[in-house]
């Protein structure tokens, strides 16, 4: 341990970067460039944004397209289906005690088929044990805490 992080612990000031981690879990905010995302969360279709112009899609939802700096954006729904990138499996409540009932839990990045960007979410209803890279999932939303639908995948019977 460095002396600072040392100096700071004994000094107390280690728990104060966490404070942030114990009121509760984070909720999303919507703002004007991702407010048609969580609609379409609410209704239970993923929408993602596609330039108008060069048809790139892109997430998370942003005002220019990252390719052409368009401001034109179309949404598009996408089925949902992917494959495991990358997880990390957690097994304390490292983000606060709001996440101790539910360790373990899983996190990954999904590649969706359809629009070819990469979502971080959370996978439900799977064994953290036989979560493998490549694995197929689907889409599914859980309910958040102020009420927006969240986007979790669940591995499908091809996985």
């Amino acid at each position: 341990m460095g002396s600072c992080t040392k100096e700071w612990m004994e000094k107390g000031l280690a728990m104060e970067m966490w404070k942030c981690h114990t009121t509760g879990k984070p909720v999303p905010q919507p703002d004007e460039d991702t407010q048609v995302f969580w609609e379409g969360c609410r209704r239970s279709r993923l929408l993602i944004p596609q330039c108008e112009v060069c048809g790139t899609f892109r997430f998370p939802p942003s005002p220019l397209c990252p390719a052409c700096l368009s401001a034109l954006t179309i949404w598009q729904e996408d089925a949902g289906e992917g494959e495991i990138l990358t997880f990390c499996v957690y097994h304390t409540a490292a983000a606060g005690p709001a996440w101790q009932a539910e360790v373990p839990y899983t996190i990954v990045v999904v590649g969706l088929k359809y629009s070819g960007v990469n979502m971080l979410s959370r996978l439900e209803g799977a064994d953290p044990r036989a979560v493998r890279i490549g694995l197929a999932v689907r889409v599914g939303f859980a309910r958040c805490g102020n009420g927006l639908m969240l986007p979790h995948f669940f591995l499908t019977c091809a996985g």
